[in-house]
């Protein structure tokens, strides 16, 4: 059986549209990965009295594509969504639609039940039956509304409205870097760590205080932010293109073409490099894992190149060979070096050393 027999003839566009929004969110993705490798943060310890001070004194730039990547990618997703409709609704009328009409279609995003009676009964809308309050499209419509819920500005369509409307008209998405984490290596008597700022990291700020002579070497984890123009709240930057591609894609577009969102969803990773010639068959062969994921697993694999060697050093045969280690390291794919960092954690401590000799001469061999 079809998996995606529900998607008719002239819905198929979407899976391309879904294809390229995966795409951007990729590249956008690599770079923020990038960037957060390459020592995004300098720290200088600030003296002032008995107290000695954490503090930022230097921020490498975000490079500016990470930005319009990301507009890109949003502004993908609800033109996919404003595609679809456009095209269910010329599917569904019996006479072609003016040019008036057209230039009407629009995916509402309204906060209330009545907003969007008043969208649908207003000219030149009001003259396409089968977007009236009462039919199976309108129904559809309302279902994916930000009115369903309570927090109705947190609703996927209505940040992606926000987000979307703010890159038009305003400027690119605002992305910047934060402070995820300041983990000390040891804990220190009087080592405090200073709550993360609710704002970019700045020049100035002040990551752990403590005594002048105590305070602890310690890690900082950086983490790309996207700003909502509507609530002014940073949101992860990956994850809030994570969760707005996958409602599209699992909740917004069935729903749409089919009025339920029991099916199987749309695969999001298609190579629209090459021409399709058949429909299924390009979608037998795209990528089910999704742009994020797969960055997930990227960020995965190069803590585990970094971790392998580290590890594998505290064993007596590998302490002179840190070098070799950290080569063989790099050599993994990104499959066989989380494989192998969670054979480590994972080991049974009675044939933990066995497990690590194994690798240490599967290192020098190389």
């Amino acid at each position: 059986m079809d998996r995606y027999a529900w998607i008719p003839e002239h819905q198929q566009h979407a899976a391309y549209s879904l294809a390229h929004a995966d795409n951007l969110i990729e590249r956008a993705g690599r770079l923020v990965l990038e960037h957060t490798r390459k020592g995004t943060v300098t720290l200088d310890d600030v003296v002032s009295g008995t107290t000695v001070a954490l503090t930022v004194t230097g921020v490498a730039p975000l490079p500016q594509a990470v930005a319009r990547l990301t507009s890109d990618a949003l502004n993908q997703l609800r033109s996919t969504l404003e595609h679809v409709l456009y095209a269910e609704v010329e599917h569904r009328v019996e006479v072609p639609l003016t040019n008036e009409q057209a230039r009407s279609l629009e995916i509402p995003a309204t906060l209330a039940a009545d907003k969007l009676r008043d969208w649908a009964t207003r000219k030149p809308r009001k003259e396409i039956a089968v977007l009236q309050p009462e039919t199976d499209l309108y129904r559809r419509i309302a279902h994916l509304q930000p009115f369903q819920r309570r927090d109705s500005d947190a609703h996927p369509l209505k940040v992606l409205a926000e987000y979307t409307n703010h890159s038009k008209h305003r400027a690119p998405a605002v992305a910047a870097v934060q402070v995820g984490a300041t983990i000390p290596d040891q804990p220190s008597d009087g080592f405090q760590v200073v709550e993360p700022p609710g704002h970019p990291i700045q020049v100035g700020d002040i990551l752990a205080r403590g005594p002048v002579g105590r305070i602890s070497t310690g890690s900082l984890f950086p983490k790309v932010s996207i700003l909502r123009p509507h609530s002014r709240t940073w949101h992860i930057l990956i994850h809030e293109l994570r969760d707005l591609e996958s409602w599209v894609r699992r909740i917004a577009l069935p729903m749409l073409i089919t009025g339920t969102t029991e099916v199987d969803p749309l695969p999001p990773h298609l190579d629209i490099t090459v021409g399709h010639a058949d429909f299924g068959t390009a979608l037998a062969a795209a990528d089910p894992v999704p742009a994020a994921d797969r960055l997930d697993e990227i960020l995965k694999a190069g803590i585990a190149r970094e971790a392998l060697p580290d590890l594998l050093r505290t064993h007596p045969d590998g302490a002179q060979h840190g070098q070799a280690l950290s080569a063989w390291a790099a050599s993994l794919s990104d499959d066989e070096a989380v494989q192998k960092l969670e054979r480590l954690k994972n080991c049974d401590p009675r044939t933990l050393n066995t497990v690590v000799r194994t690798m240490i001469d599967e290192a020098l061999k190389v």
